[in-house]
């Protein structure tokens, strides 16, 4: 029976700053090359909802499956842990300064950004391989 290695703060921490600076950045960079076009082209709401599935992919999936390639612990459970801390800044963010906050709204970022970066984790930790802390917790090296 192995025991998993102790979530890292640390990297959930780096975790968080990783995803949500790419958060930030896909959000306003893509608005005008990406969005704009989709909207026209599939309507305002397919559009936007295409768009939010763009960035989430990008930062969230893409962002954990860095988080967890380069995390030497848990290499799952913290970039998902730091993809919902990440999501919770922002919208405490965006409730500060634009003064509007949706409930609902955070819960559907918090599970997209949550599946998301679990699915980039899986995907880190493949590229990853195996690890002396991963073979440490399965038995299979002593000290």
């Amino acid at each position: 029976m192995s025991i998993a290695p102790p979530l890292s703060v640390k990297w959930i921490i780096i975790g968080a700053s990783i995803i949500g600076a790419l958060n930030w950045v896909l959000r306003t960079t893509l608005v005008e090359p990406v969005l704009l076009p989709l909207m026209a082209s599939v309507g305002a709401t397919a559009g936007a909802l295409l768009f939010v599935l763009l960035v989430a992919f990008g930062s969230f999936f893409c962002g954990g499956a860095a988080v967890a390639y380069a995390s030497p612990g848990d290499t799952i459970k913290e970039p998902a842990i730091a993809a919902t801390l990440a999501v919770v800044l922002n919208s405490v963010h965006y409730a500060v300064t634009a003064q509007d906050f949706s409930p609902l709204g955070v819960a559907i970022a918090t599970g997209l950004a949550y599946g998301f970066a679990l699915a980039g984790a899986k995907v880190g930790e493949r590229l990853q391989g195996d690890t002396t802390d991963k073979m440490r917790a399965r038995g299979e090296l002593r000290g």
